[in-house]
């Protein structure tokens, strides 16, 4: 061993915390609290990564009150909603097509746009002076387009579920570019390009769900939504419904959904002059099928994305818990310590106000102070660190009280010691080990301050905390409906959090406290 490295090992601090360490370890419980609260502190560091959806509130993903994903393996007949589209974001390369014999026609699978780091599938149509087109007319079902040229890509669903969903949501997003003939503005209105969105089931019916009536030309990337009534979900699914095991209709569980481009009718009159193309880029396909289950922990009753809320409501706990007991532990420190050390009429004064504060019901006097200083997460730490330092100064005061007379403090004052510097630098380090205890046992009041104040809807709406989750599952009717997730679980993170906190700062008074270590 080298003498830095004796020395470095050898320095106080480090010998401190061996021992804390060696001691604090030999408690169970203490560890369990640490382990814990690691998890706690990962997700709230990991919020952004873990979430699955847009934690506000109000932002709606699905149907309300929907039981979580996992609870469909107790119902075979149940659908769990979500997007059965493999590659939504098109980031791998789609089943790519042209319908018809000509030549002139190209498509193009782009993974990455190095750019907008996004990636997108293009459908070309280009044309050149003199080609003929195969138009077919019409289609009195109005299911294919005017030509036979046209060209499209393929998304594949599987659909794992016996029964149909109760709705199908779906949207498309693409922008545009024209290169050549069709770039120039005055022929430009009398292009008549139009995108389809269609869905084959495997028996090979087409369904045409969406065809783009405007012609819109804009490298800006538009979302066009479509939404599929009853009907068409029966003719889709429908045919995939087991009855009593036999399969009906459509013997595989298996849908095509097809997005094309082809120009309209309209366009037969000037082919003959134009020469260029319409490239159409393609950047998202959705298709969310609703049913009875959705995600990890189901919806409340926004239809919000209740696991998302549990994963950014650790952060708002653990904000809120560590700050307001920061600033109400640094208040009480001062004010212990300088009517512990001062005592007489400083330290009547203070404790008197300390005394007044304690008689004050806590609850109603933060419920008046939040909604007079406003719902936001800068004034609850305020309002919560406004009535924590109490305990904390007279803990504090009660052992200036006991260091003061001691000899040390003697000497510092003999050899001239201003009454501030005896405080901080020769006081205060012998108080502190007593002070952790309290600090960890005091985020635990915090936490449960705030879920309280979320709870009685003073805090701001927007924010994604567990006691805003049991307020919205009070007020929309969760115990009247069943809905016992979105009780069960946020109640279950803010006794999780608190268990956690309260574990530690036991520990630490059993390790840190003289008279219980020596018990």
């Amino acid at each position: 061993m080298s003498g830095s490295e004796k020395n470095w090992k050898d320095s106080n601090w480090y010998v401190s915390i061996t021992s804390f360490w060696g001691e604090y370890r030999k408690h169970r419980i203490g560890l369990i609290g640490i382990f814990i609260m690691a998890i706690f502190f990962g997700m709230a560091i990991f919020a952004p990564a873990l979430a699955t959806h847009d934690p506000t509130p109000q932002v709606k993903v699905a149907p309300t009150y929907l039981a979580p994903a996992w609870l469909s393996v107790f119902d075979p007949n149940g659908v769990v909603t979500d997007d059965y589209l493999d590659d939504p974001f098109l980031t791998e390369s789609p089943f790519m097509a042209v319908n018809g014999t000509s030549e002139e026609f190209s498509f193009l699978h782009q993974p990455i746009d190095d750019l907008n780091n996004q990636s997108y599938v293009n459908l070309t149509w280009s044309h050149t002076p003199g080609t003929d087109l195969d138009y077919r007319g019409q289609d009195p079902e109005f299911t294919l387009p005017d030509y036979n040229d046209f060209v499209y890509f393929d998304q594949i669903v599987e659909w794992p579920w016996n029964n149909k969903p109760s709705d199908v949501n779906m949207s498309v997003s693409y922008a545009t570019e024209l290169t050549g003939d069709f770039a120039n503005e005055s022929l430009a209105g009398n292009l008549m390009f139009r995108v389809y969105v269609w869905i084959i089931d495997s028996s090979g019916d087409w369904t045409r769900l969406y065809e783009s009536r405007e012609a819109t030309y804009t490298a800006q990337v538009q979302e066009k939504r479509v939404s599929l009534n009853y009907f068409s979900i029966e003719d889709i699914f429908n045919g995939m419904v087991s009855l009593n095991g036999t399969p009906q209709i459509d013997p595989l569980d298996q849908i095509t959904v097809r997005v094309g481009l082809a120009p309209r009718f309209t366009f037969q009159s000037v082919s003959d002059t134009f020469n260029g193309s319409v490239i159409f880029k393609f950047t998202q396909l959705k298709m969310v099928a609703y049913g009875e289950y959705f995600g990890l922990m189901g919806t409340t009753n926004w239809g919000a994305d209740a696991y998302s809320q549990l994963i950014y409501g650790s952060r708002i706990s653990i904000i809120i818990g560590i700050l307001a007991t920061a600033l109400s532990t640094a208040v009480g420190v001062i004010v212990g310590m300088v009517a512990g050390y001062f005592g007489g009429k400083v330290d009547e004064v203070l404790m008197r106000v300390v005394d007044f504060l304690l008689v004050i019901p806590g609850l109603p006097l933060m419920m008046v102070l939040a909604a007079f200083l406003g719902a936001s997460i800068q004034n609850i730490i305020i309002v919560i660190a406004i009535l924590g330092w109490t305990g904390t100064s007279r803990l504090i005061r009660s052992q200036v009280l006991a260091e003061k007379n001691k000899a040390y403090v003697e000497s510092a004052r003999a050899i001239g010691a201003s009454d501030t510097y005896i405080m901080f630098r020769h006081i205060l380090p012998n108080v502190t080990p007593i002070l952790f205890a309290n600090i960890t046992l005091g985020v635990v009041g915090a936490i449960l301050s705030e879920a309280g104040l979320s709870f009685l809807g003073l805090t701001d709406p927007e924010d994604p905390s567990w006691g805003r989750m049991l307020a919205d599952a009070r007020s929309g009717g969760a115990f009247s409906t069943g809905a016992w997730w979105v009780v069960l679980f946020p109640g279950l993170m803010i006794t999780l959090l608190s268990l956690a906190f309260t574990f530690v700062g036991h520990t630490l008074d059993q390790v840190l406290n003289p008279r219980l270590r020596e018990r």
